[in-house]
């Protein structure tokens, strides 16, 4: 099933930061294609540093979206990721966008995520990914 990640990060080595999260992911899952990485201004939150972004399509045989879920924020814990100020800087931030064509919503998760489509550091990359073109057919 494809599964597709946002990889943010606006605080120390930007690019080794989203390169050692890839990294862990890929332990999990099948690295199927991943975007350019482009910077972006921050949103919400507007008091910090500009983002590196990136959008990622991994293959999974995990069928439940909580596993995953609980892999990535293992993840952002062994990567020191520390929450501080509600989306405020960050040294990596990975986000669930699709788990294939599921829709979950609960007090945990919501995928599809949320802000995705009004976000343009995830909708632009996204575009790059064969998963959004099976859509645009």
């Amino acid at each position: 099933m494809e599964l597709i990640i946002a990889l943010g990060s606006n605080i120390g080595e930007r690019r080794a930061n989203m390169q050692k999260a890839k990294e862990y992911l890929s332990v999990h899952f099948t690295l199927i294609k991943e975007s350019k990485i482009i910077e972006s201004e921050p949103v919400d939150y507007l008091s910090q540093p500009c983002f590196l972004n990136q959008v990622i399509e991994f293959e999974t045989k995990t069928v439940e979206a909580e596993k995953i879920l609980s892999i990535t924020q293992s993840i952002e814990d062994k990567m020191g990721r520390e929450k501080v100020i509600d989306k405020g800087p960050r040294n990596i931030d990975i986000d669930i966008i699709f788990f294939g064509d599921k829709i979950i919503n609960t007090e945990k998760l919501i995928i599809p995520h949320p802000s995705w489509e009004s976000r343009s550091f995830v909708k632009d990359p996204l575009k790059e990914l064969p998963f959004y073109q099976k859509y645009l057919q």
